[in-house]
Order: structure tokens, then sequence, then C-alpha cells
């Protein structure tokens, strides 16, 4: 596979085996170095994995205080806005759901040492099955900076089709690029959002107050975050309206009750990534409902506010670039909105 290529080049010069926990779990971590892939750029764990790795590379086998081992973290590419989780217990959680160790041979391990808090890498779990721990040590942060340089050079390819898309059939290539059926959750909502922000900013809205007409102006839509942000369960949100947007990539109506939940039952507009119509996408989703046993699934259901499929929104691209002086707007905001999600502002 494509984003295993970097993986077994630098296997190839050591002599740790393919086999290893190590190797497996940064293969699974490391897809979305194949851009046809839809494993999220998730990086906290990797680069919890990294510090910890790199520590012992030095040396330090005792390991470093956790607040140094953070501020290494969030010097990294895209690290700024990390939080401690995943040298709490996330990237140990996830190890130990992917490769089903026991607790000694998870990554990270805490101590307190002359009653400091320290964290370190397990040298169970580099020396299993009789590997060169410090080749393994050594391994993990070679493989890491090989996949942040690949999604880095990744990502500025992709900023540099978007300026080179001067003509209507190349932004129509790119968003289907972007709505395929593998492409990265992240890319799907960026273009979601690009293309809704163009189409809802031509409608303007009248309130009245007391009797009294006042014209708010054009509605306009703002992204509150980014993909994988806790922002409880809102993508968009549009003023002056206050209608809200969330999107998903699937029909377990579960997910859509837990989003529901989390804004007090508040009514939400759904962009969905799938190529059904409207209608089928909520008879599917009140398919998956009568798996839960619950009696408010009536009540839950009835917050859909609009369902918007890819197939809507590719009308209202359409619809959009037809004229052709909505196309650098939409490319103004696609540019935008993908430094934001990826850090570069950061």
């Amino acid at each position: 596979m494509a984003n295993l290529d970097f993986i077994e080049e630098i296997l190839q010069s050591s002599n740790i085996s393919s086999s290893h926990p190590i190797v497996c779990y940064l293969s699974k971590k490391t897809m979305a170095a194949d851009r046809d892939s839809k494993a999220r750029k998730s990086l906290g764990n990797l680069y919890a994995l990294y510090v910890i790795a790199e520590d012992y590379n030095l040396g330090k086998k005792s390991g470093s205080k956790f607040t140094e081992l953070m501020k290494q973290m969030k010097e990294k590419p895209f690290g700024s806005k990390l939080q401690n989780h995943p040298l709490d217990n996330r990237l140990n959680d996830e190890f130990k759901r992917l490769t089903n160790l026991e607790d000694k041979y998870l990554p990270v391990v805490s101590e307190t040492t002359d009653k400091n808090k320290v964290r370190r890498i397990s040298e169970d779990l580099l020396a299993i099955n009789s590997s060169n721990p410090y080749e393994v040590s050594k391994f993990i942060t070679d493989t890491i900076d090989r996949f942040i340089h690949k999604i880095t050079s990744s990502q500025n390819t992709f900023l540099k089709e978007v300026e080179n898309c001067n003509k209507k059939e190349e932004l129509v290539k790119l968003f289907e690029k972007c709505v395929a059926p593998k492409s990265d959750a992240r890319l799907f909502e960026i273009f979601s959002f690009s293309v809704l922000y163009v189409y809802y900013k031509n409608f303007s809205v009248t309130f009245a107050v007391k009797g009294s007409k006042r014209v708010e102006g054009h509605l306009t839509l703002h992204k509150t975050g980014r993909t994988n942000a806790n922002n409880g369960g809102i993508d968009f949100i549009m003023r002056p309206t206050g209608r809200v947007f969330q999107v998903m990539e699937t029909y377990d109506f579960k997910k859509y009750f837990l989003d529901f939940d989390k804004l007090n039952r508040y009514p939400i507009s759904f962009v969905i990534k799938t190529e059904d119509n409207e209608k089928t996408a909520k008879s599917k989703i009140r398919l998956s409902a009568k798996e839960m046993n619950t009696k408010e699934k009536e009540i839950y259901l009835s917050l859909f506010e609009e369902i918007i499929t890819i197939k809507r929104l590719r009308e209202i691209f359409f619809e959009l670039i037809e004229s052709g002086k909505n196309t650098s707007l939409i490319k103004e905001n696609l540019q935008n909105s993908f430094r934001l999600e990826f850090g570069f502002y950061d």
C-alpha cells in the first residue's frame, strides 16, 4: 500500500520485525499519508509517542516532566492546539484497543521520582520479542518525522491545487475529489462550508421588532472550529437566525441523538456525506432509529431542520459557479478554511 512505502523503507535499514506492535500501530496511524485514505490526520497520540521515544533516544530513560513533554509536543508542526489527553491516557487507551497487549506493554509509563511526576516510554514494549529497544525507539521518531513531512507536502499540494483552479471545470474536479467516498473528512467539511457560505450570503433577512421592520442584512455562515475540535455538536452556525449545522458521514442514529442532546434538543441541519437524496437519507436515519430503545425517538426525529446531502450540495455548487462570479469567493473560503483546519495560522 502506498501509505506504507516509507515505513517499509525505514524497516529495511533496521533489524525490527514488521510484526512488532509499534510497527503495526504506526502503520495504522500513518494511513493518512495516503491522500485517498479516510483516516484523519490526528497527531496528538503520535506526538505523545514521539516525545517519550525521543527522550529514550537521548538517553533519558527515566523520562521527563509532563509539562516539558507537553511543551515539546506543542512546538511541533500543527501541535500548538494539542491538549494533555494523549500523555495522560488517550495514547495508552488507543494502543491497548489496537494491540490487546497487557498494561506493562502500553507506551506511556507514569512514575513519581524525586517528588516529580514523569512520563517515560515502556522499555518492555520497546524490547518485546527480544527487539533492540534503541532501534525501535529510533524507528518511532524516524517514522513520525517522515509522516509529518509527507502530510505537510500533501497539504501544500492541495493549496496549490486550489490556487490553480482558474476554470469552472477545474473547480468541479476539485469538488468531486473532496466529496469522494474515501476523501478526508476534513476536506469534505471544508468544501461544504465554502459552498454553503457563498450560497447563503445571497439571501437577506428582515426582522420585525415591535411591529417595525428592520433589515438585518445577509445570512452569514460561520465555521465554529476545526473538524476534530470539541465544538459541542456545532460545525457551522448561521447569523442572524441562529441556525445550527453539523457534518456527518454516517446514518447511525445514535450519533445524531448525541448531537441533539448536546444542544439540549435544539434543531440541527445536517450535511451528510452521501449520494442519497434528502428523502432517502431521512428514511435510512429513521430505520437506524428503530434499533434504539427509547420512547423519545419521534421527538429527536422531529429536530432535523434540514438534510443536505452531496446530491443537494452539488446542485448548489453548480448553481453558484454557473455565472462564474462566485468562483473566486469559493476558492478564497476554501483556502482560508483549509489553512485554519490544518494549523497554518498557529
